[in-house]
């Protein structure tokens, strides 16, 4: 049950990413399934098209499962750029329902069938049905799938893909490198590291590349010696990638200067695009690189309607978003005042006012904007981490030290936000109040070994038990 669980979690063949929330599937928008969004407020319109709050809750409830499950806790700024980005979805599939309906494309009971017959198959009858979906909602969906794939066959034309990018898409090379690092723009320290770089070149002549590697390479691939395993194109910077495709095998290079700084790099083994291994790949190269195409295509194509769309943003808070991104701070404020005034309860926005004066460098207004935003959500331990850096930052130590002990406090789970706590604390001279948040990082280390002793208990009782019924 779960393996079928996490497979509902891949794309369903449309232009967003599907999940299952609540039993509800999302593809390209409600209007999908009968029950227009016009019935709902809307928070855009394009091209005089609305977009619902319904049907951004719907997508961002999705986008937010995925980051959940990624990426863990997310603080206020990831929620509300998630939030963007499900909106930035709906504006796109609002242009391609809008293109698939001015096109006319009306795929065939026959096409239908098989796709949806495609789907059962992929994702199983039995979980389907479990999940709500009737043969009726799956034909709506196999029909805009079908339109979607015509439409993007259309814009995309006939695409030719030459034997020799098969070829350079087969090909790999493995390589290891030494890399003398350089993180900045200074002049003076590009040439002390093109001076060490050629002094580790030169101790080559007598020396092992790996043990080299692990002696002077700044890359983290020096444990291993430099070994970078297999690399196609594409993956790496296009200097170490000229060069890397370039050499012959067990040849060392000369110093490769990329943005990272200084490379000395060998190859210690190629995959060529020869033999039958490759000519029985060529086939699936071929299909892979005209998909690849045709994505580019389509994107490009969507980004051309959108510049020519009339996009209105009703919803404040989505506006002020896409100030900020746009750096127009002024206008960021006045669309967060606004979004304010309809919901002033709302802590998020009281911090997400913050974080702007926090841009303009009014540190005054983003504590007034941060301790407004506590007050209304007074449990978030982010909040109060990141008001008491505010304090910290303007002297005001004493409300730094408490606004730092709460979000410990708040956040009695998260062992990093304690480590960081305790670091600023540690640093502030705050020895008593570093003392709390130890106990309570002694408690969550505590908490972690048991929940290990517990596994290695039950792993052990599970061998044991193997072995039992081995004999």
């Amino acid at each position: 049950m779960i393996k079928k669980f996490r497979s509902l979690a891949k794309p369903l063949v449309i232009f967003i990413c599907v999940t299952f929330i609540a039993g509800a599937l999302y593809i390209g928008g409600t209007s999908f399934f009968g029950g227009g969004s016009d019935v709902y407020a809307s928070v855009a319109t394009v091209n005089g098209r609305p977009i619902s709050l319904y049907d951004l809750q719907n997508v961002y409830l999705q986008e937010l499962q995925y980051y959940q499950m990624m990426y863990g806790q997310l603080n206020n700024s990831m929620l509300e750029g998630i939030r963007y980005n499900a909106y930035e979805r709906l504006v796109e599939n609002t242009l391609i329902e809008e293109e698939i309906a001015n096109r006319k494309y009306q795929p065939s009971k026959a096409e239908v069938e098989a796709e949806v017959s495609a789907m059962k198959e992929m994702y199983g009858q039995e979980v389907l049905e479990m999940y709500g979906y009737t043969d009726a909602a799956l034909k709506e969906i196999a029909t805009m799938q079908l339109a979607f794939q015509k439409l993007v066959d259309e814009i995309a034309g006939e695409i030719e893909v030459s034997e020799q990018a098969i070829k350079e898409s087969y090909e790999q090379v493995r390589a290891s490198h030494i890399l003398v690092r350089v993180d900045t723009d200074m002049p003076e320290a590009w040439e002390a590291a093109e001076a060490r770089a050629e002094e580790i070149l030169s101790l080559l002549d007598g020396m092992d590349f790996a043990e080299a590697a692990k002696t002077y390479s700044d890359d983290g691939s020096a444990e291993a010696g430099g070994d970078l395993g297999f690399i196609s194109r594409g993956q790496t910077v296009q200097p170490f990638e000229d060069a890397v495709f370039s050499m012959e095998i067990g040849e060392v290079s000369g110093l490769v200067k990329s943005e990272f700084g200084y490379h000395i790099i060998k190859v210690t083994d190629k995959k060529t695009a020869e033999g039958e291994e490759f000519e029985a790949a060529k086939d699936q190269i071929r299909e892979r690189l005209i998909e690849e195409e045709k994505a580019v295509l389509f994107s490009n194509w969507l980004t051309e309607q959108r510049n020519k769309a009339d996009i209105v943003v009703i919803d404040r808070q989505l506006a002020a978003f896409q100030h900020v991104l746009n750096e127009e701070y002024e206008d960021a404020v006045k669309a967060y005042r606004e979004a304010i005034d309809e919901n002033p309860a709302n802590g998020f926005l009281w911090s997400s006012i913050g974080q702007v004066y926090i841009q303009m460098d009014e540190i005054d207004k983003a504590i007034e904007a941060y301790e407004q935003a506590v007050q209304h959500s007074a449990n978030d331990g982010q909040l109060h981490l990141m008001l008491g850096s505010l304090y910290q930052e303007t002297e005001q130590n004493d409300k730094a030290i408490a606004a730092y002990l709460k979000a410990s406090e708040l956040s009695s789970g998260d062992i990093m936000t304690q480590f960081i706590v305790r670091t600023v604390l540690e640093e502030m001279g705050a020895e008593d109040a570093a003392a709390e948040v130890d106990e309570r990082i002694a408690a969550i280390q505590e908490m972690y070994a048991q929940i290990e002793a517990e596994a290695a208990e039950e792993e052990a009782s599970e061998l044991e038990t193997d072995e039992v019924e081995t004999e």
